[in-house]
């Protein structure tokens, strides 16, 4: 609502920030973005849809509004029946504890301008807010990049491989853009995979969330195509890297409205900022290999994920199926005693570190006329949103899945299964 209109009009100018939060903390930052963009007077008002409701319906509307949607059971119907007392130019950005694609996509497509996750940054407000200028800001929704996150069960299982060469493959096949993150910031391998070498950004970002805005992270991101860029980092290991709070949020924040996909390689622990990341994404992907030690942390990893975010889409990708000397069991013997079953199966294939490495690039580029590089595809088939058609079925592929007799004093991987597994089974 434009204020001077309004006074020309005879009619009292309502204020150009009110924020309605439960919590006391996004209240102050509120405030600093009052403060920030020079605005006087921002109304802070303590309370969710309730509180901008009730003010509203009395009170010359905001021009901006931030509000917490934490305190209704159904956000996108309280908001809408909000919407019948605000001007059609007001802007809305509303927060909230609640990770999911859908109602995001819900929110926007009421006309909301942006829905940010708690904890929020000032740095946060203010990317959603740059959207909130853009012309016909909250008419249309933005777009919204997919969250794919790739964890390792084990080390060396090949996540960076997994990882790499789906996003290449979306980037490529489907011709998608594509953001790829590598999350190990001394070890990581992504960068190299496709030949590149680290620019420094990523560590800042990180470790000063306040300074995260476009430009600094296209500085940082390598372009491997113009469809796929590459964030990745290589710090000296005497340095601890400390991400501050609300990076990992400000960082996708600003990613996510320029790409199709993000695609984070994340390593193999759980520090605060590796569990944010799985908060947020929209598809957790676990990769491992058939090793009975595999198969006990792809049981643990696999119940965490569905325990952090059960609304997410939850794969598992078996990664060098077929390398017998990795101490493999069979297929149908880890999907038994896990009790999970295996979405993809990717085969082993013998040459691919020795062409990958010399050619510089992932496996679906170098070696992409293998079932290795075609099992990749189907994972960013899947992701893209493309059905696969299903297999056509066999009078062996039927009697493949028929119980074997128990032969007496014969080697059998479920001898050596720990007793974990064995009560899985």
């Amino acid at each position: 609502m434009d204020s001077n209109a309004d006074i020309e009009a005879g009619l009292p100018a309502g204020p150009r920030l009110l924020a309605c939060v439960i919590d006391p903390e996004n209240g102050q930052v509120a405030r600093d973005l009052a403060a920030a963009q020079g605005w006087r007077n921002p109304v802070i008002l303590d309370g969710g849809v309730a509180a901008a409701h009730n003010y509203i319906e009395k009170s010359p509307p905001p021009t901006l509004l931030i509000v917490d949607i934490d305190d209704v059971d159904d956000p996108v119907q309280s908001l809408a029946a909000l919407a019948e007392f605000c001007p059609p130019d007001m802007g809305v950005i509303a927060i909230g504890s609640r990770n999911e694609l859908t109602l995001y996509r819900a929110l926007i497509d009421l006309g909301v301008t942006d829905y940010v996750t708690k904890p929020i940054t000032l740095a946060m407000l203010e990317n959603s807010l740059c959207g909130e200028k853009r012309p016909n800001a909250g008419m249309a929704p933005r777009n919204q990049a997919q969250i794919v996150s790739f964890m390792g069960a084990r080390g060396g299982v090949g996540t960076t491989t997994v990882a790499g060469s789906v996003a290449w493959a979306l980037a490529y096949v489907y011709q998608k853009r594509v953001a790829l993150l590598d999350f190990d910031m001394h070890f990581g391998n992504l960068a190299l995979s496709f030949d590149l070498i680290p620019a420094p950004g990523m560590r800042e970002a990180l470790e000063y969330p306040a300074r995260i805005d476009s430009r600094l992270l296209n500085s940082a991101m390598l372009q491997e195509s113009p469809r796929l860029k590459v964030l990745a980092a290589e710090e000296p290991m005497v340095d601890e890297v400390h991400v501050a709070s609300g990076a990992v949020d400000a960082m996708l924040n600003v990613l996510r409205g320029d790409n199709d996909f993000i695609i984070v390689d994340l390593p193999r622990h759980l520090g605060e900022e590796i569990r944010r990341m799985l908060t947020l994404s929209g598809t957790i992907g676990i990769v491992t290999d058939l090793s009975l030690a595999s198969a006990r942390d792809t049981l643990r990893l696999a119940d965490f994920a569905k325990t952090l975010t059960p609304a997410a889409r939850h794969l598992v990708v078996a990664n060098n199926v077929g390398a017998k000397h990795r101490g493999e069991i069979a297929q149908g013997e880890f999907e038994r005693v896990t009790a999970i079953h295996l979405d993809y199966a990717v085969p082993f294939e013998p040459s691919a570190a020795l062409t990958t490495s010399s050619t510089g690039n992932v496996l679906t580029s170098a070696l992409r006329h293998t079932k290795a590089a075609a099992a990749l595809r189907d994972v960013a088939m899947r992701l893209a949103g493309y059905e696969q058609k299903p297999a056509k079925k066999s009078l062996l592929s039927g009697l493949a899945k028929l119980p074997l007799p128990k032969l007496g004093g014969a080697f059998s991987a479920s001898a050596l299964m720990p007793g974990f597994l064995k009560r899985s089974a």
